[in-house]
């Protein structure tokens, strides 16, 4: 922590804004274009499965980067790093804006996600270096509402403006927020990790570092279970215009409603954890909110095979299971940090964050290779995820490891 970083409110109001807008243009990237997925597999002439590489190949470039970010903020400074990063998240925006192409399309996709690393990587740590541990939760909290509240919106404001302008205006306005984003960093922000707190970027240590995470049944048991829990929310988005739009036939200037919901219940479970935390207790909280999940779990897999065709029910289940997962997910993740050193917190944030990701693309990419126009791939996804999270469940139970270690 660095007392008086700032040299008055201004400029702290200015850097808090700019890292509070790099964080929504990074959430809404995807969120805002996949309502139009219908019209662009017409326009490329290609099919579902081929199209949402375009989602999944964005994700494995997160997973790739987000693990080599971290590291190397420390040795070479946040500000240079999230630079370099927004820098190449910005070529790959502009690339997807100007192609007509839709190989190249999914490559300029892949380098959107390699860019992307920095921020989830880089950007808040910037404000663990300037602010004390507790200040700087309540302003990620803070961030944490404004951003959901935008990723709700997201998928309304991408399919308002596919139905008044194309769907390729909303990969023009990504492009232009990278632009701003990359600009401002560039020139309106000070770096933050001072010279004499920086490591040596050393391939040995690092691997060293996620060999001990990866191999600490209780931190991996935790992490497994709160990555797959979200990931699921992302299969849901990347399957939903499909099987709205082109299947159910659902309306596409009220697909976009659809959508919030989900987005919404996560939301909502995100403002709200911190307050049941508070009253109930993070134990209780967890077991609640995923009683919520398995309950839309158990709700989508039910309809799918008895093959109810309700845009309304099947838009309740995965809410319900949005909303038990953003109740849950910090928890887990917090408890998952109990059971390791400070050296690895750095080298924790960006694994936990390249394996959500590298999930989030595999289970998008298993949906669209068994896509059939119903909701049974979903279900299946989900019902897979929910059995390995219920396992490892019991492991942690078996090994007195569920909760926060006490310490005597």
């Amino acid at each position: 922590m660095m007392d008086n970083f700032f040299k008055n409110k201004f400029q702290e109001y200015l850097t808090l804004s700019i890292i509070l807008l790099t964080f929504i243009v990074f959430y809404i990237e995807t969120d805002i274009y996949t309502p139009s997925f219908p019209e662009m597999v017409s326009y490329f002439q290609t099919d579902e499965d081929t199209i949402q590489l375009l989602l999944s190949m964005n994700f494995l470039g997160l997973c790739l980067s987000s693990l080599l970010f971290g590291p190397a903020s420390d040795a070479y400074g946040r500000k240079t790093t999230l630079c370099t990063g927004l820098f190449v998240f910005m070529a790959g925006s502009i690339g997807c804006a100007i192609t007509h192409d839709l190989n190249l399309m999914i490559l300029f996709r892949f380098i959107q996600g390699i860019g992307c690393g920095a921020i989830v990587s880089v950007a808040l740590t910037s404000l663990f270096d300037v602010y004390a541990p507790e200040k700087y939760s309540r302003l990620v909290a803070a961030c944490n509402v404004a951003i959901g509240g935008m990723m709700a919106l997201a998928p309304v404001i991408g399919n308002w403006i596919g139905i008044h302008w194309g769907w390729r205006a909303n990969f023009h306005l990504i492009a232009f927020l990278a632009t701003v984003v990359f600009f401002s960093n560039l020139f309106l922000t000070r770096e933050t990790l001072q010279l004499e707190k920086r490591t040596k970027l050393s391939t040995g240590v690092i691997f060293k570092n996620y060999f001990s995470l990866l191999t600490n049944v209780p931190f991996m048991s935790h992490t497994l279970i709160w990555c797959l829990m979200f990931s699921l929310g992302f299969v849901f988005i990347a399957n939903l215009s499909l099987i709205f739009i082109d299947y159910l036939q659902v309306p596409v200037e009220i697909f976009g409603y659809y959508q919030m919901v989900i987005m919404g219940a996560f939301f909502f479970g995100s403002l709200f954890s911190a307050y049941l935390i508070k009253k109930w207790g993070m134990p209780l909280t967890k077991t609640f909110g995923s009683l919520i999940y398995l309950l839309g779990v158990a709700l989508l897999v039910t309809s799918s095979y008895q093959e109810v065709h309700s845009p309304l029910i099947l838009i309740i289940s995965m809410a319900l299971a949005s909303l038990g997962s953003s109740l849950t997910c910090t928890i887990y993740f917090s408890y998952s940090l109990t059971y390791i050193g400070e050296h690895l917190k750095g080298s924790a944030m960006s694994l936990t964050q390249s394996l959500r990701l590298a999930l989030s693309s595999g289970l998008v990419w298993l949906a669209a290779s068994r896509f059939d126009g119903s909701t049974k791939p979903i279900s299946e996804i989900a019902l897979l995820c929910t059995a390995v999270c219920l396992a490892l469940y019991v492991l942690l139970y078996r090994r007195s490891q569920l909760f926060a270690p006490v310490i005597h």
